[in-house]
């Protein structure tokens, strides 16, 4: 089975034991009605209760200025300006009015809530005709003041304007309790769905699983760890799981049975060649003249994707998703194609949407005088991937060695051009030349222990020798690297370096590679701390520590395996062949040691390699 089919199985697997998608959709359902029912409900009341409140506010508007109006009308009447003026202040005091004003349009103000704005004291002998004036009411919303202005008829004329400011501020405030009340109702309607959601959840969640299992079996699902569900969601499971144990119970028996049979002779079939066939992990199919399946294997049927059962018998121009399968099966029998061919079923171009590859190997065959044809089945979708893995890094490999090969063409040419005084450039040149010859050297030490990994012959040649150097060489070759990217790059080395007894080349490539990897990923104005430390059997751990992008959790250990690179879209346009830490990890355990990872998204990375003592390690080895 492809790794795109197990993931598929499993997230199948997941969706049975939790069992409850479709309780889940009900209750979203309902309450999403619940909150558009209620929701609609309270937008209309308190839309209705607005515009109540707005017409309420025009009439009484309306009604206190026409009273205002009127009283003053009376006043001016009988020349009492007194009396007006009076007749102001007090609406001011008892009703929404805020202020007021009688005016002679021309002349001035004869009456005022506010004395100060009074400049006519007398009632005037000869008033102009307003008639021009109209009568109006103005809404502030900001202020919520309703202005009004009224012409006044005084003996038979309009000679005053009558400015009044009402207060509307208060209205009725039903409006903002229903849209509160609304939602209260929602919220109580969820925590009643709820309520009724876990009361239930097990018997309906148990049905659903059910259903999504049985509709598996349908679609050709046999195996019992897929149809399972989970027992936590009440009897019905646990009734549907015993089932499953009495199935797989009754096959076990049946199959004893057979074989029992076969041992004995029975059934024609001393040799027990179907048995044999059934348990092949590869797909053994026999088609007849009549493009008929005359016989298929179990492994036949997982891979084609069809119930055994439905397989034998079956016409092959019924099978979906295989037609060049087919198109050759048809064509061999009809004469029109070689008698043997093989024949690839799957997308190799893209392995992981597809996520499996089969090889077909197709022979003619006669059986007393009648062509049938055998197919053989395998997957071969592991080869697949291993070959595109080792292309890729073919490729990235030789994108690596062309980097220092054109470095140290071009400071070799400096080195040429250079005058005889130009001492400086030329030692320059040749330490550019010397590092990325060591550069070069890492990396084909790299691709052969690759191959080495291959044929299972990787191996360590120990020695004695001072770690010092080992170090010294390390801080030479990385520093200029490290200053190019501004990256502060330090060592906390021991005074002293004890002699240990270990491969010194393929120490040094490890740690190479750990420390290139930390320089790499960490970008400019980050830190890079190499850390070396002996305990007294001379065990060494050296712990390279970085500021760099961090390393997903669920990353940590796929990191270490062959031609894997972390699945971060920062590190897309850094190259690397997805070896270093792999080959270093390798190295270490040679040795008897091995690496370490601590990391946080963000914050940094720590790889810790250990090394144990010469008496540990001849041990461990």
């Amino acid at each position: 089975m492809s790794s795109n089919d197990f993931s598929s199985k499993l997230n199948l697997r997941r969706y049975l034991q939790h069992g409850e998608a479709m309780v889940a959709m009900t209750g979203m359902a309902f309450i999403a009605i619940l909150s558009f029912v209620v929701g609609g409900l309270a937008w209309v009341s308190a839309r209705s209760i607005e515009d109540s409140a707005a017409a309420q506010a025009e009439q009484r508007v309306a009604e206190t200025s026409g009273f205002i109006a009127s009283q003053s009308e009376l006043r001016l009447s009988d020349r009492d300006v007194s009396g007006l003026r009076r007749m102001l202040l007090d609406s001011v005091a008892s009703s929404i009015i805020t202020s007021g004003r009688v005016s002679v349009p021309g002349v001035g103000v004869i009456a005022s809530t506010e004395p100060n704005e009074i400049t006519v004291n007398e009632f005037p002998e000869t008033a102009s005709s307003v008639s021009e004036t109209p009568a109006s009411t103005l809404y502030d919303p900001e202020t919520h003041l309703a202005k009004v202005t009224e012409p006044l008829m005084v003996d038979g004329q309009l000679a005053f304007v009558l400015e009044l400011e009402i207060d509307q501020s208060q209205r009725i405030a039903g409006s903002d309790t229903i849209r509160a009340s609304s939602v209260g109702i929602v919220a109580v309607g969820l925590v009643l769905t709820l309520v009724v959601y876990r009361r239930f959840r097990n018997r309906l969640g148990a049905l659903a699983a059910i259903r999504e299992s049985l509709r598996q079996v349908q679609l050709g699902e046999r195996r019992t760890e897929c149809l399972r569900v989970g027992d936590t969601l009440g009897q019905e499971a646990e009734a549907w799981n015993t089932l499953l144990s009495e199935r797989d119970e009754l096959d076990r028996a049946v199959c004893e049975n057979e074989i029992a049979e076969i041992g004995n002779g029975g059934g024609g079939d001393s040799l027990g060649l179907p048995v044999a066939c059934n348990a092949l992990t590869q797909a053994l199919m026999l088609v007849d003249q009549d493009f008929s399946v005359v016989y298929a294997n179990g492994a036949a049927s997982v891979m084609l994707g069809v119930i055994r059962d439905e397989l034998v018998g079956m016409d092959l121009s019924q099978l979906d998703g295989h037609e060049n399968l087919v198109e050759t099966i048809r064509d061999m029998m009809r004469g029109q194609h070689a008698t043997r061919a093989v024949v690839e079923l799957g997308d190799t171009d893209n392995l992981e949407v597809s996520g499996s590859v089969l090889r077909a190997n197709i022979a003619m065959v006669e059986d007393d005088g009648l062509p049938r044809v055998v197919v053989f089945i395998e997957d071969i979708t592991q080869q697949k991937l291993s070959n595109q893995s080792q292309n890729a890094f073919i490729a990235q490999a030789t994108h690596e060695l062309r980097t220092p090969l054109t470095t140290i063409r071009l400071y070799c040419d400096e080195a040429i051009e250079a005058d005889s005084d130009e001492a400086q450039i030329v030692e320059k040149s040749l330490n550019v030349i010397s590092s990325e010859a060591r550069r070069l050297e890492r990396i084909v030490g790299d691709m052969l222990c690759v191959s080495e990994i291959e044929a299972g012959s990787l191996s360590i040649r120990r020695e004695k020798f001072r770690t010092g150097q080992l170090f010294d060489e390390l801080q030479h070759d990385y520093e200029a690297q490290a200053k190019e990217k501004s990256i502060e790059l330090s060592f906390d080395l021991p005074p002293k370096f004890p002699t240990i007894d270990a491969d010194r080349d393929r120490l040094g490539q490890a740690i190479h590679n750990l420390v290139g990897n930390a320089i790499k990923y960490t970008p400019s104005g980050g830190k890079v701390s190499v850390t070396a430390s002996f305990d007294e059997n001379d065990a060494m751990s050296v712990a390279i520590s970085d500021t760099g992008i961090g390393i997903d959790e669920s990353q940590q250990e796929r990191i270490f395996e062959r031609f894997t690179r972390a699945e971060d879209r920062r590190i897309a346009h850094v190259t690397g062949s997805g070896l270093g830490l792999a080959l270093a990890r390798q190295i270490a355990r040679l040795h008897g040691g091995d690496i370490t990872l601590e990391s946080e998204i963000d914050q940094g990375s720590t790889f810790t390699m250990f090394i144990p003592g010469t008496a540990s390690a001849k041990q461990a080895a």
